[in-house]
């Protein structure tokens, strides 16, 4: 049948829908149609020690013109860097600049005049000596018609300088066209100076000057940018009255340089920054201008760094919380021995890797396969008892593995269940549930029990359960408990929350559609579920991770909206994903971030790319692509943190792609 035209015409549930959807998107068009009815750069000061081991790195480097738009044939006013830390040696940039623009590698001056135009893009500028390097970008477009410069703004916008102190120079940045001239209203206070080429402030004041508002205008011949300062000179000292950052809580991304994040004074002038902690490996803080720049080398959490603006009157402080983040990187890996989805995988006790049926070409299989992450190879297990795909596997306590319910083909639910021991490599038939079950959820409890709860059984009719059975390994028994859902679902996702005694239920279908509510079953079976405030956007598959604080991340089908859910508060809060994906993996990575990976996208494309859930931000960041694009796939965390990700769909069908995604 034509899915698309299914899509349209389709109300009711319909058993016949071809193998390669089978269930899940059946469920899709009921729904649907139903519902349309620390490593630590540099602070700038001395490693204490009893001789250095070499000289200090640079440090802090930036540019005064961050990003421009230059003219074709036009000269550019001189792109001068700032840095602090050790003396630099020697300067590089990559990519090259456009042509006609030259890097003085001895100064770091950015000069010429550019011959042709060119898009804009992102130059790293890498400043280095014997002892270490800093790294700064600049973003450059040349275009054949002037831009109006914009975004002017300084160093220092609310400053007290003091009678008799040299001042630190007070230097401009701006986007946009390149400011080729500068003017200032009223003039500046006795003894200080303003270059109308650069529109640097320097100089001693001599005098004591009011606070005064100073317009400062920075032209070339498409327009003008303005910016207002204030500046005071009193008799004597005064310390920094307060200092913030352009970015309080910053989210980068390992080996990509940074946008300067450049502090903000009040008060007294700075002559002097530092910061504690060390900032993370890769990034420094300019000890004179206080601008953290660089690029960073390694993926950390969220940290809190204090930075501490001062003179010799006294210093003010400010937060700044950064996490590194990252896109990592997928390699292909051996195939499986055939292709398969819908396709239980579990992590053994021993790190390998066990998939467990499926649904292949030719139906449901009983076949059970083993990757052995050491060789990156595959090797038969042995069968199971029944053929089943969409099955629960838990592993226990003791290593073994418990596989209850799913389905044989012909759509045939299975109330069935059977326990593999890998010591043996040997199946047993365990007791049965009392009801089949699919696309149920299978929770291992704390005491080593399994609390199995919902799902669905599409043979004869297609019902939903709302009921939970416990089963104990130790008597191989199963046990129907007393609480019940508040409505049935299917296709849900559950987690087991802090303490132990509640499992998260969220969203899933039923016979009328999508369910956007959530509980919490209990699992003492005190004989009530506790409801959830708030609904969660309607999916036909929700999938879900626990995170480290204790909360739970999950993202329904069709949704571009992921819910994460506080149990300490009982509260939501929501992210954005990058587009639709039916049947994506979600892997909890041992970092404490999330990737999301693959799953059908508009038009039933099925998708390579990957995203990053970034907790300490509830922010999503893009992830380097699978190879082979791919839905209904499976994904399991190895014991090295990388993330196996197993078979699925694409285009023409079940497909046999393994890849191992590194974080």
């Amino acid at each position: 049948m034509n899915f698309q035209s299914s899509l349209v015409h389709t109300s009711m549930p319909l058993p016949s829908i071809r193998p390669l959807y089978r269930r899940v998107l059946t469920l899709l068009l009921i729904a649907m149609a139903m519902l349309s009815g620390c490593g630590g750069g540099s602070d700038g000061t001395a490693g204490v020690g009893f001789a250095p081991a070499g000289p200090q790195p640079p440090a802090g480097l930036s540019y005064a013109m961050t990003s421009a738009v230059y003219d074709v044939g036009q000269p550019i006013v001189p792109n001068r860097p700032s840095a602090s830390g050790g003396a630099v040696e020697r300067y590089t940039v990559t990519p090259q600049l456009p042509v006609g623009l030259v890097l003085d590698a001895s100064t770091g001056v950015i000069s010429g005049t550019p011959t042709a135009a060119s898009a804009s893009a992102l130059h790293v500028v890498t400043a280095a000596n014997a002892g270490g390097s800093a790294t700064a970008r600049v973003q450059i477009e040349v275009q054949s018609t002037p831009a109006a410069p914009a975004g002017l703004t300084y160093r220092e916008t609310t400053v007290i300088y003091v009678v008799g102190d040299a001042i630190a120079v007070n230097a401009p940045t701006s986007s946009g066209g390149p400011i080729t001239s500068y003017r200032i209203a009223p003039a500046l206070p006795a003894g200080l100076l303003f270059d109308t080429q650069t529109g640097s402030i320097s100089g001693t004041a001599s005098s004591v000057a009011p606070d005064t508002a100073y317009t400062i205008t920075g032209s070339n011949t498409a327009g003008t940018s303005t910016v207002t300062l204030r500046i005071a000179v009193q008799a004597s000292l005064i310390a920094p009255a307060s200092v913030t950052y352009t970015t309080p809580k910053a989210l980068y991304v390992a080996a990509e340089a940074i946008a300067p994040n450049t502090p903000q004074v009040t008060g007294g002038a700075a002559s002097a920054f530092s910061v504690t902690p060390a900032l993370p490996a890769g990034l420094s803080l300019n000890a004179l201008t206080g601008a953290i720049t660089g690029t960073p080398t390694a993926i950390q959490s969220q940290r809190t760094y204090t930075i501490t603006a001062s003179n010799a009157a006294g210093s003010a402080q400010a937060p700044v919380q950064i996490a590194v983040t990252g896109r990592g990187s997928w390699a292909s890996k051996t195939a499986l021995p055939s292709g398969r989805h819908y396709v239980p995988v579990v992590r053994l006790l021993s790190g390998k890797a066990l998939a467990i049926g499926g649904f292949t070409s030719g139906g449901a299989t009983a076949s059970v396969i083993a990757y052995d992450p050491t060789t990156d190879t595959w090797s038969a297990a042995a069968s199971m008892l029944v053929a089943r795909s969409d099955a629960s596997a838990t592993v226990l306590a003791d290593g073994r593995v418990l596989v209850a319910g799913g389905e044989a083909s012909g759509l045939t639910g299975l109330a069935s269940a059977e326990i593999y021991d890998p010591a043996t490599d040997t199946w047993q038939a365990a007791a049965s549930m009392a009801v089949a079950r699919n696309r149920h959820t299978a929770t291992l409890l704390p005491n080593g029990k399994v609390l199995v709860i919902g799902g669905y059984n599409a043979s004869p009719t297609l019902t939903f359960s709302q009921g939970a059975e416990l089963y104990d390994p130790s008597t191989n028994t199963w046990s129907a408990m007393v609480t019940q859902l508040s409505s049935p679902r299917g296709q849900h996702a559950a987690e087991l929350l802090p303490g132990g005694g509640e499992i998260l239920v969220i969203g899933g279908v039923n016979s009328s559609g999508f369910v956007t509510s959530a509980e919490r079953f209990p699992v003492n079976d005190s004989g009530a579920t506790t409801p959830v405030a708030g609904a969660v956007p309607g999916g036909n598959v929700y999938i879900s991770a626990r995170l480290a604080d204790g909360s739970v991340l999950a993202v329904g089908d069709g949704s571009t909206t992921a819910v994460r859910f506080n149990p300490a508060t009982a509260t939501w809060t929501t992210s954005v994903v990058d587009s639709t994906r039916l049947l994506p993996t979600m892997t909890a990575l041992a970092d404490g971030r999330v990737l999301l990976a693959g799953g059908t996208g508009g038009g039933g494309v099925r998708l390579a790319t990957a995203l990053i859930y970034n907790p300490d931000f509830n922010a999503w960041t893009t992830a380097a692509s699978m190879s082979t694009a791919r839905s209904a796939a499976s994904a399991v965390l190895l014991n090295d943190g990388s993330v196996l990700t197993v078979g699925g769909v694409a285009t023409v069908g079940e497909i046999d792609a393994v890849e191992r995604y590194s974080p």
